[in-house]
C-alpha cells in the first residue's frame, strides 16, 4: 500500500512526499494498544519487504521491542506505526506512543535473569540507527535497519 504522504510530523529523517521510487513500499497503521500489538508489527514487516531480504528478520525483532514499550508506556488507545521497505531492502520504522519519557536502556547488569528491560539494547545492536522525536503529544521512536548490500555499508556483506 504506498504511503500517499508522510505525516506532517515524520520522525527520524523519515521520507516525506510520495515515494519517488516506485520499489519503495509503504505502510501506515494503528495498532490497538495491547498485548496482540507487537506480533501484529511483526507480520507487518513482510507487507514492505520481500521474505528473502536479510533486513526482514532484524526489522521484526527491532520493531516488535519498539512496540512493546509503546504498549507499556503509552496511554492511547492506538499505536500509529510507519513502515518504509526502501529499494535496497531496508527498513524504516517509526512507532508513536503518548509517553513524554526519554527512552533509554534500564541496565539489566545487576540483574541478569531480568525479563525486561533488554529492549534498547537489543535496537542498539540490530538496528544501524535509531532514534525519537518529541511531539506535542509524546513522541516518535524510530529506526532503520540496513539491507547488508545496501550503498550505505558499500555492497559488502556483513557477518
Amino acid at each position: 500500500m504506498p504511503l500517499p504522504h508522510a505525516p506532517t510530523d515524520a520522525p527520524g529523517g523519515a521520507p516525506t512526499g510520495a515515494p519517488a521510487d516506485p520499489c519503495v513500499r509503504a505502510l501506515r497503521m494503528r495498532l490497538p494498544t495491547g498485548p496482540q500489538a507487537p506480533r501484529l508489527a511483526r507480520e507487518s514487516v513482510s507487507a514492505v519487504l520481500d521474505p528473502d531480504r536479510y533486513a526482514l528478520g532484524d526489522g521484526q525483532v527491532c520493531l516488535s521491542e519498539v512496540v512493546a514499550n509503546a504498549v507499556r508506556h503509552s496511554t492511547a488507545p492506538d499505536i500509529p506505526l510507519m513502515l518504509i521497505g526502501e529499494p535496497d531492502g531496508s527498513l524504516f520504522a517509526a512507532v508513536r506512543d503518548t509517553a513524554r519519557t526519554v527512552p533509554m536502556a534500564t541496565g539489566t547488569q545487576d540483574e541478569p535473569l531480568a525479563e525486561d528491560g533488554r529492549g534498547l539494547e537489543l535496537l542498539g545492536a540490530l538496528a544501524d540507527g535509531w532514534g525519537f522525536d518529541r511531539t506535542r503529544s509524546g513522541k516518535w521512536v524510530w529506526f532503520r535497519v540496513r539491507h547488508p548490500r545496501s550503498a550505505a555499508s558499500d555492497g559488502r556483506v556483513s557477518a
